[in-house]
């Protein structure tokens, strides 16, 4: 006898989302991961995928999800999203003041996938194209974080000892979300994913408190995690909301964030991230934070359970 299957498919933060009414599979190896996508924004998932196959210079090889700690993905841009770009550029050089406008929209919309492809634009001498590339680089430089822009066409699986450079097979991996079920994590939607370190794991590693993230604001630590100790206090110097500047109090940028109250002692993650345009400032749990215009480096602090 045949047995009904109903299936429904959306999308959220670049996730495809897959519910279904069938019978519960045979559960797979699942590792927790939390991925930064390309807007900035994190989510926490349960991996799927036991194997991940990436492509090296050497051959295909295949790695236990259950060993890799973190993975650096390379730019990924479909074959569609590549047509969009080169249309786009094209009407930068149209006689017509609306159509060069909105592909202007367009190709700064689309950020850093749409960087490399106006860097080579810029590069060419092409005319009035070519200076309306250059212009947009500018403000993309502005808009975006050092480092970002140049992003790499390989991605970087790291291990415990060791790293692993090629591009990974497939462009989507299994995963669950807790708030959305099963859904299908699209790589090219992510920049980078690492595993969860236990709560116990992270608390034996974890720094102490810095004071501000003043000493971190080198660009190697660009992308990088790292966890305090840290003890919420309401006294301090903070600019930005969610993202601060490098030189902020951490102990009250916590508070302001939520992932501690005052007087409360707790791990803090935080990523490192390069200079940004603007910081705005805002009033949360008893902190007033201020705006700050460009600044050479800052921090995102991870929410509280990510």
């Amino acid at each position: 006898m045949s047995r009904l299957h109903l299936r429904a498919t959306f999308t959220f933060l670049g996730l495809a989302c897959v519910a279904t009414a069938d019978e519960t599979p045979k559960k797979p190896a699942e590792t927790v991961i939390e991925v930064r996508f390309i807007d900035d924004s994190l989510v926490k998932l349960t991996l799927l995928d036991d194997r991940v196959e990436i492509v090296t210079p050497s051959g295909k090889q295949s790695i236990l999800v259950s060993d890799i700690r973190k993975v650096d993905l390379g730019l990924r841009i479909s074959d569609e999203l590549a047509k969009r770009i080169d249309a786009a550029i094209a009407d930068l050089g149209s006689s017509q003041v609306k159509t060069r406008e909105d592909a202007a929209k367009q190709l700064l919309a689309l950020r850093e996938l749409a960087y490399p492809a106006l860097k080579r634009v810029a590069q060419s001498g092409d005319g009035d194209i070519a200076k309306r590339a250059e212009a947009l680089i500018e403000k993309l430089k502005d808009a975006i974080p050092q480092g970002r822009l140049e992003v790499p066409d390989h991605d970087v699986i790291h291990l415990d000892k060791s790293k692993v450079t090629g591009k990974i097979a497939s462009p989507i991996l299994k995963a669950r979300s807790f708030a959305f079920g099963d859904v299908q994590l699209k790589l090219a939607d992510a920049r980078t994913f690492a595993a969860k370190v236990p709560e116990s794991e992270l608390a034996k590693a974890a720094l102490p408190d810095p004071g501000s993230l003043t000493g971190y604001r080198q660009p190697q630590n660009f992308g990088r995690q790292f966890t305090f100790r840290v003890t919420g206090a309401i006294r301090g110097s903070v600019w930005g909301t969610e993202i601060y500047t490098a030189d902020s109090t951490l102990a009250a940028a916590a508070v302001h964030m939520g992932v501690l109250k005052v007087g409360e002692t707790g791990l803090v993650t935080v990523t490192v991230l390069g200079p940004l345009p603007k910081f705005i400032g805002s009033t949360r749990n008893g902190v007033t934070t201020a705006d700050y215009n460009q600044y050479p480096a800052a921090y995102q602090i991870h929410p509280k359970g990510d």
